[in-house]
């Protein structure tokens, strides 16, 4: 009886796992385009040169993904670096200017359409990372450091977005 009951189970096993993954497909569900447009990104805040990384991280995200090719024709992608800020944390108020960390956030709205711009996928979406900054040594130059990892957490967002709108 109990052996019995153990090959019904590895039988019912074997089944699910068999049927579990039959509609499973290579890198996520098909997007709404093929190919996307990249628009110059403009950049809002005081800066300077936040545009260009993230337009380089973009580039390298959608290259990556097998079911999109970046060029124009398809979906245009335009987006705005809305939002930089560093501000200083502390934990007394008496500490207001021997700060020792920093929380560092970037803000990017974007708009996503196909069909020459006549079907929104989204429009003025915002997306964004923030991150703990502790410097060490040189704070500017270590800001700058932890910038790409935003913009790749950035970049994944609004990739996940735009392959997964209707």
């Amino acid at each position: 009886m109990i052996f019995r009951t153990l090959l019904t189970l590895i039988g019912l096993g074997l089944t699910l796992s068999q049927s579990g993954c039959s509609s499973y497909e290579l890198g996520g569900p098909k997007p709404a385009f093929t190919t996307i447009e990249i628009a110059p990104i403009q950049n809002t805040t005081s800066r300077i040169g936040t545009h260009v990384a993230l337009e380089q991280k973009l580039i390298e995200s959608f290259t990556a993904d097998p079911r999109i090719k970046i060029g124009s024709g398809g979906a245009k992608l335009e987006t705005v670096v809305t939002h930089y800020s560093h501000r200083g944390l502390t934990t007394k108020s008496t500490d207001s200017y021997t700060y020792s960390s920093f929380n560092v956030s970037i803000t990017v709205r974007c708009t996503l359409t196909t069909n020459n711009g006549t079907k929104v996928l989204f429009k003025d979406r915002e997306f964004s990372a923030s991150a703990t900054l502790q410097p060490n040594g040189d704070a500017s130059a270590e800001e700058r450091s932890i910038a790409p990892g935003l913009f790749a957490d950035i970049v994944s967002q609004i990739r996940e977005a735009a392959t997964t709108a209707w």
